[in-house]
């Protein structure tokens, strides 16, 4: 397929890897031992008065953020080895917290780390303000991902609020966003120009690898968590898909726009429906 030119969206099969190709990364990534695994220093602090009630768990190295029209989010500040729970962000609007198995490990929604085997997320700041909720994971270096960039730390920082009943999550910095396949998520992705895709995930689905440009918003009809809408600023987006029976996600990534065009920092707005889910 021709490549658009311009800011065209890139669309259908730009990139995408044999099965054989994916199955091999997958068997990698499988076998890297994540370096993620001492809790990250943490740093709490709290307005006089908020809408959110937040409750910390040093033992589990976990933080449950709940907010009083009912929506929370399970922070994660450490590895898999105490709880196969990875580091990152889960948020919950009534179907439980948004999170999948992602290589064999619980993974959240929200993944700041961009290399298992040298991401390592080092401080973990929380503030739970009069109305907004902030966490910003930081740690490791840009120079991970490219040996010539500056050595500053690389960062994922979310802003959460609740506006007319629904969860809002403002997004920056360079991070995975994980949605279900199981058992099938579609996605509506519309470009800078106002072309629009969908795509159809399921569990059954081959190993692929897709990237798009200048993506400006995705409607998300996800399988198990319900409907939720991005919109961000990303000059190019990778999808990843891998067919282990080790994931039921799959991945939104934002390595790529920096690795490929430079782009340091990605801002996501993400609203959350509320959902009554299924018995």
């Amino acid at each position: 397929m021709a490549i658009l030119s311009g800011r065209r969206m890139r669309v259908a099969s730009l990139l995408t890897l044999s099965l054989a190709l994916s199955v091999t990364g997958a068997t990698a990534a499988e076998g890297q031992a994540p370096l993620d695994e001492d809790p990250a220093r943490l740093t709490y602090s709290a307005a006089a008065s908020s809408v959110w009630q937040v409750r910390i768990d040093t033992a589990a190295n976990t933080i449950v953020a709940t907010h009083a029209a009912g929506q929370s989010l399970t922070i994660d500040y450490d590895g898999v080895t105490d709880d196969n729970h990875r580091v990152g962000v889960s948020p919950d609007v009534g179907c439980g917290p948004l999170e999948g198995r992602f290589f064999g490990a619980v993974t959240s929604f929200i993944y700041p780390i961009l290399d298992p085997a040298r991401h390592q997320i080092e401080e973990v700041a929380v503030h739970a303000g009069a109305d907004e909720l902030r966490i910003r994971m930081s740690g490791g270096s840009y120079r991970i991902l490219d040996p010539a960039a500056e050595d500053e730390p690389l960062f994922t920082d979310a802003r959460f609020t609740v506006r007319d009943g629904e969860l809002h999550a403002s997004l920056s910095g360079l991070y995975y966003l994980l949605p279900s396949k199981n058992p099938q998520t579609t996605l509506k992705l519309e470009n800078a120009d106002g072309d629009t895709v969908t795509r159809t995930y399921v569990m059954a689905s081959p190993s692929s690898v897709e990237y798009l440009d200048d993506v400006r918003s995705i409607e998300v009809n996800d399988g198990s968590y319900g409907k939720y809408e991005l919109t961000s600023d990303i000059e190019r987006l990778q999808i990843q898909l891998n067919s282990s029976p080790t994931l039921d996600v799959f991945e939104l990534d934002s390595d790529h726009t920096f690795k490929d065009l430079g782009q340091k920092v990605v801002h996501t707005d993400v609203k959350f429906e509320d959902q009554t889910c299924k018995s």
